[in-house]
């Protein structure tokens, strides 16, 4: 089991949602556009668990964290529309599979409060997982 395919897994699904907005990813060059809304993925892995006597289980655990930022001053239902499409995207129990790696959504994703941050709204979007090797 890798985080990479992991990580994977988890995109591939978040992508698959429809109407596909622009994506702003780890480590990548992403400058908005003006007046259109846009979303950030960061990975937040967690410290492993080591399971069974002999420890040969091990629990990653991780959220992946989406940050959508819409334009300011259209209200929060845009914004707030698209975190209800990724909560209905990633509604447990939802197995994941990516090669020979099984990511388990367990818990409903939350949706936090939104807040002006520069010339967007922000609402974060927050999907637990969990997965075994």
């Amino acid at each position: 089991m890798t985080i990479a395919l992991i990580e994977a897994a988890l995109e591939e699904r978040l992508l698959a949602i429809t109407p596909a907005i622009a994506t702003a990813f780890e480590n990548k060059t992403y400058t908005p556009v003006a007046g259109t809304e846009y979303q950030r993925i960061n990975h937040l892995t967690n410290t492993p668990v080591d399971h069974a006597v002999t420890l040969d289980v091990t629990e990653d655990r991780g959220i992946l964290q989406v940050s959508l930022f819409y334009p300011l001053d259209k209200g929060r239902v845009p914004a707030k529309t698209r975190a209800q499409l990724i909560r209905d995207q990633f509604k447990p129990p939802l197995t994941l599979t990516k090669g020979a790696v099984k990511v388990e959504i367990t818990k409903t994703p939350s949706i936090g409060s939104g807040y002006p941050d520069g010339d967007r709204y922000m609402v974060p979007v927050s999907i637990y997982w969990r997965a075994f090797g």
